[in-house]
């Protein structure tokens, strides 16, 4: 595993290796239903998709995609996606998710503290394996959430999500 003291719960669906692109963002996701992440780890096992790693509510983290592969996480690009998003490559070469098990289908819970608290430190690993900048996302790279990219499909993804914290907390904090 990429992360210390996650459950491993490996998904077939996702591409190996980036055809040589680099990971400059991550991308902040809502599962809309679910009650934990094992049952999302599970589900991916299962179905045509794929994030690399699920906060459960309790905190419990599963990855299931090493973070050198592509999860099948992002869809496309679809009209009206922020600027930066190339809608001819598969943004999944380019990015690495993480699921937020959020149990109402429009994601409309907030992150419970555990599951906050996990998400940033998670958050702040990640950046720092990938050199992902610690800000909002922009051409340059960064942290964004899935309705950046498909604003038709996926506009309430990851629904509520304490970003002014997040940033706040990557501004104040290194893992060093």
């Amino acid at each position: 595993m990429d992360e210390a003291g996650t459950l491993w719960m490996p998904s077939p669906n996702f591409f190996v290796g980036r055809l040589g692109h680099s990971v400059r963002w991550l991308i902040v996701h809502g599962t809309a239903g679910f009650t934990s992440a094992q049952e999302v780890g599970d589900f991916f096992q299962r179905a045509d998709v794929s994030t690399h790693y699920t906060i459960g509510r309790d905190g419990t983290i599963v990855q299931s995609v090493r973070e050198h592969d592509a999860a099948w996480g992002n869809g496309y690009v679809s009209e009206g996606h922020d600027a930066w998003w190339d809608p001819t490559l598969n943004p999944n070469y380019v990015t690495i998710s993480i699921e937020h098990v959020k149990p109402s289908h429009d994601n409309s819970d907030a992150l419970t503290p555990i599951q906050t608290e996990t998400s940033f430190r998670l958050i702040r690993s990640i950046c720092e394996r990938h050199t992902i900048p610690k800000q909002r996302a922009d051409a340059g790279g960064g942290i964004t959430g899935h309705y950046s990219m498909d604003p038709v499909g996926r506009h309430f993804c990851p629904g509520p999500y304490p970003w002014e914290e997040l940033f706040a907390f990557l501004a104040n904090h290194t893992s060093k």
